[in-house]
């Protein structure tokens, strides 16, 4: 800690508030040294943020994969607070490359109470923090909610202990000795004030697009990026599956929208200093009610999906997210940054959830919005709410999606690789995205053709075969719903579902698996309910909670009381050896299987499939890890799957019969039909 003492009468000049950027001037110190430093605020600090990150995400990656986190990958937290703590192991030989907390705090126009600095002297930190896990000495440490009572005092303590130079709380912390507190209303706004100063407000470098919504983030940010890419704009992208610039740069290890206001400005500066020109981010209803996009200058906001309003909600089942009007507000607040008619733009999806829903929150957005030029989708064609932008015709298959669609600039038409009903949804979005952006329609169009797949977004598995194979992330029962519907779309024979739940719920989240196989089960055609990363939970288990959501049904069914002599939706392996082939027979008759290994029900589902059949694995999407026990695994739905579309093939062609279980040889099933087991 580098503390200006007022006993030596050393006061700190205050300077302009332009030579707070670090413009690579540095500034005259007591003494030079060489020193370890993490680097400089704002601009050094954004470049030197993003090279920390270029040059040590393989080294992290690595590091990821022995751990047993998963939740981390969804979080970009520990990936970017890491990625921003690596700045702290390049050395500083020209002395010094930090800031004045005080000039910060000013710049910012944050108040606060001093505790432990007298009006005459500040302090030099070199980072912010929130995650002491992530903090370097030097740093300014930012505290949680004084909510979180204890629990943020003992972090405030281990930050101290491990070098942080400076506080910032909601109350005064006893027990930190001399280390300066800035006492502040609101952490939250605090955070994104100081740390949007710090990164040198690099949102404003950029055409910043923010995606808000339930649904639909992810897809349509990868076709935003697409459309911007087609028109010559370098693009970065934050989101759930990465974070990126351009494709050949990954700015963290891992996926996951920036938690809070200091990853999104980390990332946004990241983003800035390798070249590019825009940005589309996701933004969830609860990095609004964090305040985590305080701070953005978000050019063009969207919404991405309806929004319940309150009648509707009242009637609507809600999945475990808690899709409710406080959710629906907080995503709606979004637009009211909105403000300048000449450079910013709200892009509103119209729609109706259903006719209960008579105070659609969308006008609440448009309300919000009210300052800033409009425009409006719907993908209803025969009723499109007066929206700008709709599907005059759409036309489905099992491989692509066929979009007329009708704009201010005309009406155009395209051939998309995506496939499902809700894709017209992001199409349409990335549409008037693009027209907000003022990018000419036929670029727009191709940019969209040229998107052939969006990694666990109804990703599409094509090995030439006559069914289509899709992987996709949906694990709430209203995202499961949704998905099947919109698969059903195409007009497909038949739906093949794989489906899990992870280990180690919260005890709150538990009941929900019973849910989604009930949701599972009334909208597939054919079942294969399996795990998915159990970590140290009993893997039969939770497929048993999945089970229970349509048990009794099937053991209810006429004529099974006298078919099923014992319980056989279970695992085969968990019935004595003599009943295993009695149980596959069982669970052929009614076509719901249960696998507590993935692998073997992701091949057992493509060998049932024929041909126009849709075999959807869903719930991990992207995912490439499986965690057992305590330690993290590779396995990647879509790899899985590719693999299991060119052996099986194979092994029909040599003459085994894959569309019932057990797998065995045509000649064996017809002359004896309890022949051995293929599938394992």
């Amino acid at each position: 800690m580098s503390r200006v003492s007022s006993a030596t009468r050393r006061c700190v000049a205050r300077r302009p508030s332009a030579a707070t950027l670090g413009r690579a001037t540095g500034r005259p110190r007591a003494t030079t040294r060489r020193r370890t430093t993490r680097g400089c605020p704002r601009e050094d600090a954004r470049g030197r943020a993003t090279r920390a990150r270029a040059t040590t995400r393989d080294a992290r990656a690595s590091d990821d994969d022995e751990g047993c986190d998963d939740d981390a990958r969804d979080d970009v937290g520990t990936g970017a607070a890491r990625a921003h703590a690596e700045i702290g192991r390049e050395e500083d030989e020209e002395g010094d490359a930090e800031a004045l907390l005080r000039e910060i705090f000013e710049d910012a126009g944050v108040d606060a109470r001093w505790i432990a600095l007298e009006d005459d002297e500040d302090v030099e930190i070199s980072g912010i923090a929130n995650d002491v896990n992530a903090l370097l000495s030097g740093d300014l440490f930012v505290c949680g909610s004084a909510r979180e009572g204890g629990a943020m005092e003992d972090a405030a303590r281990e930050a101290v202990a491990a070098g942080a130079v400076a506080v910032v709380s909601e109350r005064a912390i006893e027990g930190l000795a001399d280390v300066p507190i800035a006492v502040v209303e609101d952490v939250d706004e605090a955070l994104a004030d100081i740390a949007r100063v710090f990164y040198g407000d690099p949102s404003k470098a950029l055409t910043a697009i923010a995606l808000t919504g339930s649904v639909g983030k992810t897809t349509t940010s990868y076709l935003v990026k697409a459309v911007f890419e087609e028109a010559d704009i370098r693009m970065g992208l934050v989101g759930s599956n990465g974070n990126y610039v351009g494709d050949e740069l990954k700015l963290t290890a891992q996926g996951g929208r920036g938690s809070d206001a200091l990853q999104f400005q980390q990332l946004t500066a990241g983003i800035a200093d390798n070249g590019a020109q825009a940005a589309v981010m996701e933004v969830s209803a609860e990095q609004v009610r964090r305040k985590a996009t305080r701070g953005m200058n978000f050019d063009i906001v969207a919404l991405t999906s309806p929004l319940e309003g309150p009648d509707a909600m009242s009637d609507r089942r809600k999945d475990y997210r808690g899709l409710d009007a406080e959710y629906s507000s907080h995503v709606a607040e979004v637009f009211k940054a909105l403000e300048d008619a000449e450079t910013q733009r709200a892009v509103i999806n119209v729609d109706a959830i259903d006719d209960n829903d008579k105070t659609p929150y969308h006008e609440l957005c448009k309300e919000h919005a009210k300052g800033v030029p409009q425009l409006t989708y719907s993908v209803d064609p025969e009723n499109p709410n007066g929206a700008d932008v709709y599907p005059a015709r759409v036309d489905y298959s099992l491989f692509e999606t066929a979009v007329s669609l009708s704009t201010p600039a005309g009406n155009v038409e395209v051939v998309v690789g995506l496939v499902g009903e809700h894709m017209v949804n992001a199409i349409c979005c990335a549409t008037a995205i693009g027209l907000a952006a003022e990018i000419p329609l036929d670029v727009i169009a191709a940019g969209l053709e040229a998107t052939d797949s969006i990694p666990g977004r109804m990703e599409l598995v094509d090995a030439g075969q006559d069914f289509s194979v899709l992987v996709d992330s949906a694990n709430t029962p209203e995202a499961i719903r949704s998905v099947i519907d919109s698969v059903k779309a195409t007009n497909c024979r038949r739906v093949i579902t794989v489906i899990g739940c992870e280990g180690e719920m919260a005890e709150s989240e538990r009941g929900q698996r019973a849910v989604i196989g009930k949701t599972v089960h009334d909208h597939s055609d054919v079942v294969f309910v399996t795990n998915d990363s159990p970590k140290a939970e009993d893997p039969y288990k939770i497929l048993e909670d999945i089970c229970a959501g349509f048990r009794d049904e099937i053991y209810s069914k006429p004529g099974m009381e006298d078919e099923a002599l014992f319980p056989f939706l279970k695992d085969m392996y968990e019935v004595h050896e003599n009943a295993q082939y009695e149980c596959m027979r069982l669970q052929n008759l009614v076509r719901r299987y249960v696998m507590v290994d993935r692998y073997h029900a992701i091949r057992a589902a493509i060998g049932m499939a024929e041909r126009d059949d849709v075999v959807l694995i869903i719930g991990r999407g992207a995912k490439d890890y499986f965690v057992v026990g305590r330690e993290k695994h590779w396995f990647d739905d879509v790899v899985e799957a590719r693999d299991a579309l060119q052996k099986i093939g194979a092994i029909q062609d040599s003459g085994v019969d894959t569309h019932n279980l057990p797998w065995m040889s045509l000649a064996a099933r017809a002359t004896n039909p309890g022949a051995g087991n293929l599938l394992g």
